[in-house]
């Protein structure tokens, strides 16, 4: 530890967490998920909590034998001061009653030199001109919000028998891996909006894509109650604000776009406002040409810090967004949908991107839209887990008996079947239903 560190540490505080584990077989348990490895600032009180963790974790005891011979077994016992050290660590312990208090005070003092590695590596990318600004920027936000979150890394390679646990426990638990949609035969069909999925809904324009896209964030938000984040790269806050009162007041949203309300409506406009506000729902309407991968990390990193787990995201739409003059677009959209895909993962959220379909499908006698019909397609299929492409014979047909429905054509399911359903559909209020029979 460098001189200017020597001071973020507290050698007494750790002392009698060792202490504590050697007198307390219940002692590791309290402090195990909350203090790393890291946290004590000399190699000898390490190694000590490291025979004591990897105790633990077999379910042994933590006492002076137990760890003595650990230690001892791996060449480590005369290095951290033999025999004389740990009995020492014992004498001096009255109880471990505090030992929660001790581990707070360890852990002040690792955040703080934490903070200090931190401040000199951001110090060191802000002298790099090598480096994009933004990635800087965005590289400099992620390890502040690592260090207030304390959070372990997510992801690391694991033995197989551990994956099973956690398989088996979420099994005993009836815990869901998916949020429910609300429409029983799309359900039936993909499971429900699955965690880590990326879930791409393409249509062509006022067949229902966005509507679709509110819908599940409003669904999504009342059911489960956590938060959602609505990216609007085309829609402003207002629009896409009023598209959600709507669905609450079945007032048109046309008439709402335009602040027209009959006085009739005024009761269901304050029931729905009251309603509405309740709702976990956080909108961002930053413009197309400046939302990127980077920015939605880092609002999505804000919300998960500020309220919880994330409960989904969703964004309308993708191909709206990059520079649109720039050569090779279909690969630009194909990056921003790989990215999409990291950050349902890194997040553990569903997430869902809204899509444009190419308008070569109106020239086709079948006007319902493929896979390869989504515009500036790229990677888009092969990144997404879930394709739902949306059709409403009714815009191309004003006599279709199919007025008032649309088509979910679920054209590829990574982990489950793909088929048609059928949904009620009202484009003045963007009400979604099923279809009862």
């Amino acid at each position: 530890m460098s001189n200017s560190n020597q001071f973020l540490g507290n050698v007494e505080a750790e002392e009698a967490i060792l202490g504590g584990i050697l007198l307390d077989p219940n002692a590791i348990s309290v402090v195990a998920d909350i203090l790393p490895l890291e946290a004590f600032c000399t190699h000898g009180n390490q190694q000590i909590y490291r025979a004591a963790l990897e105790l633990y974790q077999n379910d042994k005891q933590t006492d002076l034998i137990a760890v003595s011979t650990w230690l001892l077994d791996h060449k480590l016992l005369e290095k951290i001061g033999g025999n004389n050290k740990l009995c020492q660590l014992l004498t001096r312990t009255v109880s471990a009653i505090n030992i929660d208090h001790y581990a707070a005070l360890v852990l002040d003092k690792y955040q703080r030199r934490q903070l200090v590695v931190i401040g000199h590596r951001i110090v060191d990318l802000g002298c790099d001109t090598s480096i994009e600004l933004e990635q800087v920027l965005e590289q400099s936000e992620q390890q502040l919000f690592s260090l207030t979150t304390n959070k372990k890394a997510k992801f690391q390679p694991k033995p197989i028998n551990e994956c099973l646990a956690n398989i088996l426990n979420k099994i005993e638990q009836g815990s869901s891996p998916a949020y429910p949609t609300g429409l029983a035969d799309l359900d039936a069909l993909i499971g429900g909006l699955i965690k880590q999925d990326l879930i791409v809904v393409a249509a062509r324009p006022s067949i229902g894509k966005s509507w679709f896209g509110c819908y599940l964030a409003n669904y999504i938000a009342s059911s489960v109650q956590k938060p959602v984040l609505f990216f609007s790269a085309e829609m402003s806050e207002e629009q896409l604000a009023k598209r959600f009162l709507s669905m609450h007041t079945g007032i048109d949203s046309q008439r709402l776009m335009h602040n027209q309300i009959y006085e009739e409506e005024y009761d269901s406009l304050i029931k729905g406002l009251s309603n509405l506000a309740e709702l976990p729902i956080i909108i961002d309407d930053t413009p197309a040409g400046e939302l990127t991968p980077t920015k939605i990390r880092s609002a999505l990193r804000r919300i998960e810090s500020e309220r919880g787990e994330l409960g989904l995201v969703v964004l309308d739409y993708i191909q709206k967004l990059g520079d649109r003059a720039a050569g090779n677009r279909a690969q630009a959209i194909g990056k921003y949908c790989g990215a999409c895909k990291d950050i349902a993962k890194t997040f553990n959220v569903p997430f869902v991107v809204l899509a444009q379909i190419n308008r070569g499908v109106e020239s086709q006698s079948n006007k319902r839209p493929s896979m390869a019909d989504i515009k500036d397609s790229g990677d888009i299929e092969q990144d997404m887990d879930v394709g739902l492409l949306l059709y409403r014979d009714e815009y191309y047909d004003s006599n279709t008996p199919d007025k008032g429905v649309m088509e979910i054509s679920v054209a590829k399911n990574r982990n489950g079947a793909t088929g048609v359903c059928k949904v009620l559909f009202d484009g003045s209020i963007g009400e979604i239903r099923n279809i009862t029979v």
